[in-house]
């Protein structure tokens, strides 16, 4: 099941616009922000402080004693929230790393699978990876250097290493912002009243107050954006809140999602019929403005007018998914969703019209959206391995055709829309995956009771 708490993020403006003053003192913490996280990146963002990344107290200790706090002159406030901040985005582009490397590993024709079990091992267990890429002697202990023992019998370690560290240097990048546009702050460095807000500055004992919208508190640490020439902010707030139950919600759905109708049911239900409607109404505002701005580039004044009709257009079509999300969520009642894992961006040949449509597809949002309100209303959401789940028939499990939108299987003469034969293969994977996991966890508790 779910869990019963979900996560948010709600958002805070102010009332009136700030002084020239207040948004100045406002815009150098954010440079200061932006210069201890560059400092961050700097220095730990290499392969040879891998090590101090987790948990990161390293990090936030040889900093204190860098001196950088004081020659800034920074409360701690932001100090540390810049240097986690920084951490997370190092974090993260090792993890984008990891996984660029292990599709390369899948790719490369000149790996045997042995060789391929060895990478994964060493990318998976932090201390092999870790001394694989500082060149040191990989020592272990208990199950994980049995373990290890058997992976890198009969391999050739020197090899596979080096191949290992070239393909880490080549993914890993340097880390640099340019962006001072705003920072975190502890609770600590802010406090409401007066229906508004008050922000620490670097200032001792004198803090900016900010009069917002709304009267609102929150007591968890915020992040301030600043737009300097509307001398505005917003300030966004992470909040947990306990997922909501309905009884009724007892049905297993599956879904199949396309670019014209957004979902299409087991049952053959459609919602968001005229998602592909909207959709192209964007996509050829987008195409018709970008070819005008690159025809008449040079004496183009701006693109304020272009961004405006565009985030409207993006607006409406988000309040069309969401509100078909809802609808298909509250007619259909389930408490399992299973939905496709869809491919990357595909192109469709030589049509360019239809690859500009495709690589705006909002598929993205909509599964994002989709998951997010499942959590809100304590809905298990399942992806299912989406290979052939259009070719499969869902009644026999054998291969059929598609045919202008139906499917028609060979072997059972079943015969159905294409988007409902994929929904229906998409609840059966999910069932299936469901079983799986079941038998897993039962395996897991009766363990114990047969190795005693």
């Amino acid at each position: 099941m779910p869990s019963s708490a979900i996560y948010k993020t709600v958002y805070q403006y102010n009332r009136v616009p700030l002084s020239e003053e207040e948004m100045g003192k406002l815009e150098e913490l954010a440079g200061d922000y932006q210069k201890v996280k560059n400092h961050v990146y700097q220095r730990y963002g290499g392969i040879r402080s891998l090590p101090k990344l987790y948990p990161g107290y390293t990090v936030q200790n040889e900093m204190t004693a860098d001196g950088l706090r004081a020659r800034l002159a920074l409360p701690s406030v932001y100090f540390y929230c810049a240097i986690f901040d920084a951490l997370r985005d190092i974090k993260s582009q090792w993890s984008q790393v990891k996984s660029r490397v292990e599709e390369n590993i899948r790719k490369n024709p000149n790996l045997t699978p042995e060789d391929r079990h060895y990478l994964r091992f060493v990318m998976k267990q932090s201390q092999c990876f870790e001394a694989v890429l500082l060149e040191r002697e990989i020592t272990l202990s208990g199950e994980w250097e049995r373990a290890y023992g058997e992976v890198r019998r009969g391999r050739d370690e020197g090899r596979l290493c080096r191949y290992l560290r070239r393909q880490v240097r080549k993914h890993l990048k340097k880390m640099h912002t340019d962006s001072a546009n705003g920072f975190s702050v502890t609770q600590k460095g802010y406090r409401y009243g007066d229906h508004g807000i008050y922000l620490s500055t670097k200032e001792p004992r004198k803090r900016i107050f900010v009069l917002l919208t709304d009267h609102n508190r929150y007591g968890s640490q915020i992040y301030v954006r600043l737009y300097p020439q509307q001398r505005s902010l917003r300030i966004s707030i992470p909040i947990e809140r306990e997922a909501k139950r309905f009884q009724e919600y007892r049905n297993e759905v599956g879904l199949s999602m396309g670019m014209r109708e957004m979902f299409v049911t087991d049952q053959g239900n459609v919602y968001g019929k005229d998602c592909g409607v909207r959709q192209e109404a964007l996509t050829a505002y987008v195409r018709e403005g970008t070819a005008r701005y690159q025809k008449n580039k040079q004496n183009n004044s701006g693109r304020e007018k272009y961004r405006s009709g565009k985030k409207r257009l993006e607006a409406s079509l988000h309040d069309y998914i969401n509100g078909e999300i809802n609808r298909m969520l509250k007619e259909e009642k389930p408490a399992v969703v299973c939905l496709p894992k869809l491919p990357g961006t595909s192109k469709a040949g030589k049509n360019k019209r239809i690859n500009y449509s495709v690589s705006m597809w909002q598929r993205g949002y909509i599964k994002a959206r989709l998951r997010q309100k499942c959590l809100e209303r304590s809905i298990e959401f399942i992806e299912v391995f989406g290979k052939d789940i259009g070719r499969e028939c869902s009644s026999c499990g054998g291969m059929g055709i598609k045919v202008d939108g139906n499917f028609v299987c060979s072997a059972c003469g079943l015969q159905t829309s294409e988007r409902e034969n994929a929904a229906k293969n998409a609840k059966n994977r999910g069932a299936r995956l469901r079983e799986q996991k079941l038998r897993e966890a039962a395996g897991q508790k009766q363990a114990p009771e047969t190795g005693s």
